[in-house]
């Protein structure tokens, strides 16, 4: 499981990684006050902005006196109401140590939780899904053959979109219980930065344009499912919303 994973999960669903602290997502991968760039930015009940760090290993002491330095920075900054919070699957006594002295938070959370979690929710391992895409992609492309032009109407890699449509699937009915739209999915889709390299790449600089790739991108999973192509079928159930196809993992 990598770091990216393990974030995905803290950042969809925090009340089960920090009960009773109401946590809110508001931002990733992001700088905050122009200091450093953290991983996931949440506010509590208290209005108190929580600055987290993931380590996918046991941290390190030098990760501490990183987190310590953006404190540091931001205080003299006058930046109030900030809680730093470091997350690793292990932290050694002395880090603890440190961590305690300088009034850092930090959690213990191993992989076998972030598992249940994943689990408990229907959600997939994003990393592992394209893994598997990867193995597969020889059978995919010789499937493609000989189909209608669907697998023509996207520039996008399906290595990668693919896998992407199918686990924002399970994400999204995990925490919303209800349809997935085709709106919600270019939605994702068009956040993901390797989309708008992958079609500027492609000659594809014209935002409106863009999104209208994106959203074939879409209707590519949905031709595809109909034809029985990648077994989308097996994994997902559909049905019409204001005409446009929407998904949800089968239920068992």
């Amino acid at each position: 499981m990598l770091e990216r994973d393990m974030e995905d999960l803290i950042a969809n669903y925090p009340d089960d990684f920090f009960p009773g602290r109401g946590f809110q997502l508001i931002g990733r991968q992001k700088s905050f006050a122009g200091v450093g760039r953290f991983d996931l930015l949440f506010v509590d009940r208290f209005k108190t902005n929580i600055l987290m760090e993931l380590k996918a290993i046991s941290a390190k002491y030098e990760d501490a006196t990183q987190v310590a330095k953006y404190k540091d920075e931001l205080q003299n900054r006058g930046e109030k109401h900030i809680l730093m919070w470091l997350v690793a699957p292990h932290f050694s006594n002395s880090v603890r140590e440190f961590l305690d002295r300088i009034g850092i938070e930090y959690s213990e959370i191993h992989e076998a939780e972030y598992r249940r979690v994943a689990e408990r929710h229907g959600s997939t391992i994003r990393s592992e899904v394209l893994t598997a895409m990867q193995e597969i992609a020889p059978r995919m492309a010789t499937a493609k053959q000989g189909r209608p032009k669907a697998g023509q109407r996207t520039v996008l890699p399906l290595e990668k979109t693919i896998p992407f449509i199918k686990s924002t699937i399970h994400d999204l009915w995990g925490k919303q219980q209800r349809l997935v739209t085709r709106d919600q999915l270019a939605e994702k889709l068009s956040e993901e930065a390797w989309v708008r390299k992958a079609l500027n790449a492609a000659g594809i600089t014209d935002i409106g344009e863009q999104d209208k790739r994106i959203g074939n991108a879409i209707d590519f999973f949905s031709a595809h499912y109909k034809l029985g192509t990648y077994g989308f079928e097996d994994e997902f159930d559909r049905d019409r919303i204001d005409k446009m196809w929407a998904y949800r993992p089968k239920q068992k």
